[in-house]
């Protein structure tokens, strides 16, 4: 037998990740299963980097990437090495590796591909998840949401990103979309933002609402 023949080529760019993946009909996301989504809410989300060095217990907490890229960009290194640690939670909510609309579409799509793939990775580990809705600019929003179950739990993270009425405005115009394309069932909102801004879709969704790690921890200690 030829050895050339029989010698593998080096998976440097992690085809691992999305074995056994469907893929969407363009770009070839990874199409996330419905099997792999909790169907209740969490009862706590936690970032990951406070979560690593956490002591105490973690069997009821969903770890969250709403963070700088780089307090959690040890994942996208090995994301083997970390399978124990996920073990050890409640559950995952999809990754966050940042999405600007002034990024070049070739990075955002990009770092689409990853927080579906690695999302992917650690469901097909048996780890809870709940997709996290992160999108780029608007023609890209539509591929992205074809790799989400529809009538399922997703996630959205608003702690820092809406400041301006502008910036605003065009949120309500992707989660109306998000909300009329995928049906969830339910929406975890991540941030300290009030519940008020999203009555307008209430008739149509049910929200439950986690503030960001630090304030909730301040609470716990007396702080304001």
């Amino acid at each position: 037998m030829n050895l050339k023949e029989t010698k593998k080529v080096e998976d440097s760019f992690q085809a691992f990740l999305v074995e056994g993946a469907s893929f969407t009909k363009q770009e070839e996301y990874p199409i996330i299963e419905d099997w792999m989504i909790a169907k209740e809410p969490p009862q706590s989300i936690m970032p990951f980097d406070k979560a690593l060095n956490y002591k105490g217990d973690l069997s009821n907490v969903y770890i969250c990437t709403y963070a700088k890229d780089k307090t959690f960009e040890r994942i996208r290194r090995k994301p083997r090495r970390y399978l124990p640690f996920f073990k050890r939670c409640a559950g995952i909510i999809g990754f966050d590796f940042s999405i600007h609309t002034d990024m070049p579409i070739i990075k955002q799509k990009a770092q689409m591909n990853d927080n579906l793939s690695y999302t992917y990775f650690y469901g097909c580990h048996n780890n809870k998840i709940i997709p996290n809705i992160r999108c780029g600019v608007d023609e890209l929003v539509d591929e992205f949401l074809s790799a989400i179950p529809k009538h399922s739990l997703i996630a959205i993270g608003t702690h820092g990103f809406i400041k301006e009425k502008e910036k605003k405005a065009e949120w309500y115009c992707a989660l109306e979309k998000i909300i009329n394309t995928l049906e969830p069932s339910g929406i975890i909102v991540y941030g300290r933002l009030s519940s008020g801004i999203f009555d307008i879709f209430k008739q149509k969704c049910k929200f439950y609402y986690y503030e960001p790690w630090i304030y909730s921890n301040r609470k716990k200690k007396g702080g304001k």
